[in-house]
């Protein structure tokens, strides 16, 4: 690339982006490539020439005219699309209440299960303890006498 950044595939990107008018160009890139179209015209008419055909082609091309029949239509079948749209809502409503039901039981039954288990490990942590306690622990008769 030169040190304005252009070079003729950035120009052909452009081109192919944007088409073969450089003023339809992004005004960043505006300036940086037209300097480089005029310093190398023979690249630039190469890299142009495509994006100008097709540019060229579709200004020729007529442009549809739509008849105010469909347009009447496009929009009751958008207006009708809507009421169907909103005659599902109640079924979806009910799917994602049971769908969240069912997430607060399984999270309720899983803070019963910890609850139940911890209270489980900690009676047994409290029975090894004595049980620890007792073999370390001297005979009252030895101490007594």
């Amino acid at each position: 690339m030169t040190r304005e950044g252009m070079d003729e595939t950035r120009i052909g990107e452009l081109a192919a982006a944007y088409g073969g008018d450089v003023r339809r160009w992004p005004e960043s890139e505006r300036d940086a490539a037209g300097a480089w179209i005029e310093t190398h015209p023979l690249e630039a008419g190469r890299a142009l020439f495509d994006a100008r055909q097709t540019d060229a082609a579709l200004f020729a091309s007529p442009n549809p005219a739509v008849s105010m029949d469909l347009r009447d239509r496009v929009l009751a079948s958008a207006v009708a699309a809507n009421l169907k749209a909103r005659a599902a809502w109640p079924s979806l409503r009910k799917l994602l209440w049971i769908g969240g039901a069912s997430w607060a039981a399984a999270a309720c039954a899983g803070v019963v299960f910890g609850a139940n288990l911890g209270g489980h490990l900690a009676a047994q942590s409290q029975a090894d303890a004595v049980l620890d306690q007792a073999m370390l622990s001297f005979d009252e008769t030895e101490v007594l006498g």
